[in-house]
């Protein structure tokens, strides 16, 4: 997709959802009976809900090893949980996991072994609260997430401090999102434009993660301790899978939320910073779909349809994240949406674009 045709998507998207700034507490606090205490005060009471998922993989196997029942199993669970790695996951565990005609097969041609496996497991959910001294990924911050990704939050001096220091944050793991992309659409030969708008993305990203850090540093607050997992080439299939979520879904609405903040944040020093880093993020959120569309074609049915899948309970997932809102002091100041805005943005997003391209 051309950046000038989603941007358009995404400035309508803006426009037709800010005249319901002014509704109030037109969305409704999910409702939880009873939860299971909770002692980490960065997460919300646990919540536990039935959960299924397929597995396809290609695993690595020595000579001619087999794996066992129990074997078979046990690493099918590992893949289901790296399926939820694409994001910033409250799943806290799985219980009661079964795993339904677990097979290997062997292919003599590549010597590829691919493991295959239907899971139903209860999935033990816990939201984050945004606690003081708590890092809360439920931000609309713009970058592209890598995988394996640990950030070790820091003491805040301020709400606003907070804000800064994990939106410098997230640009800075953006980077080495973006290098590690480039490697892997070189492998796999993409054409010569997305690994080159993958190649600028790097230096945009690097920029981002600067001006956050100065807006962090102005309000007294370091930027979180970062760690990235070391590159390992992934399937075209992880590719395309952690870029439909991150990409099509998380990038493309943090886009449409800069171009918000852009017209609403208090201050213009923010609104300069913010519009800025939106204008450029459009661009990445547009090299996502474009390396949706060129990847999709390469992968089996199967697969597509898991990736469809994957995106829409993405939107799902974003559109509860935003139920809770920032502090009042913050929403201003950066000019986030309230959470009937919010909801509002979403619709419009899902009328636009998501409903065309992800269903």
């Amino acid at each position: 997709m051309h950046k000038d045709q989603l941007k358009q998507i995404l400035r309508n998207a803006v426009l037709l959802a800010l005249p319901v700034t002014t509704q109030v507490g037109c969305v409704s606090e999910p409702v939880i009976v009873d939860p299971p205490k909770s002692t980490d005060p960065c997460r919300e009471p646990a919540v536990r809900s039935s959960g299924q998922a397929t597995v396809d993989e290609k695993i690595y196997l020595n000579g001619s090893d087999t794996l066992s029942a129990a074997e078979c199993v046990k690493l099918c669970q590992q893949l289901v949980k790296k399926q939820y790695s694409y994001e910033w996951s409250t799943l806290v565990g799985m219980e009661n996991f079964k795993a339904n005609q677990c097979t290997t097969k062997f292919d003599p041609n590549t010597y590829d072994t691919t493991l295959q496996c239907a899971a139903s497991f209860t999935e033990v959910n816990s939201a984050y609260t945004g606690a003081p001294g708590c890092y809360n990924p439920s931000r609309p911050m713009v970058g592209r997430m890598p995988a394996g990704l640990q950030i070790h939050p820091q003491t805040a001096a301020s709400e606003l401090g907070n804000y800064f220091a994990d939106m410098a944050a997230m640009e800075t793991a953006a980077i080495t999102a973006f290098r590690y992309l480039v490697r892997e659409l070189t492998a796999y030969q993409a054409p010569a434009n997305l690994i080159q708008l993958a190649q600028t993305a790097v230096k945009e990203e690097t920029r981002h993660a600067h001006m956050a850090g100065l807006l962090s540093q102005a309000c007294d607050t370091a930027v979180p301790v970062m760690e990235v997992a070391d590159f390992q080439l992934r399937s075209l299939f992880e590719i395309a899978l952690e870029n439909a979520i991150e990409g099509c879904v998380n990038e493309t609405f943090a886009a449409a939320c800069g171009l918000w903040q852009e017209q609403q944040a208090e201050f213009s020093v923010f609104r300069q910073v913010i519009g800025h880093i939106a204008e450029e993020e459009i661009g990445h959120a547009a090299l996502s779909w474009s390396i949706h569309e060129w990847a999709m074609p390469q992968l089996t049915l199967v697969q597509q349809a898991h990736i469809r899948q994957a995106q829409a309970e993405a939107v799902e997932s974003l559109a509860q994240k935003f139920l809770r809102e920032e502090t009042p002091l913050v929403r201003r100041a950066v000019g986030l949406p309230q959470q009937a805005d919010a909801a509002q943005l979403f619709q419009q997003l899902r009328t636009q674009l998501w409903n065309e391209r992800v269903a």
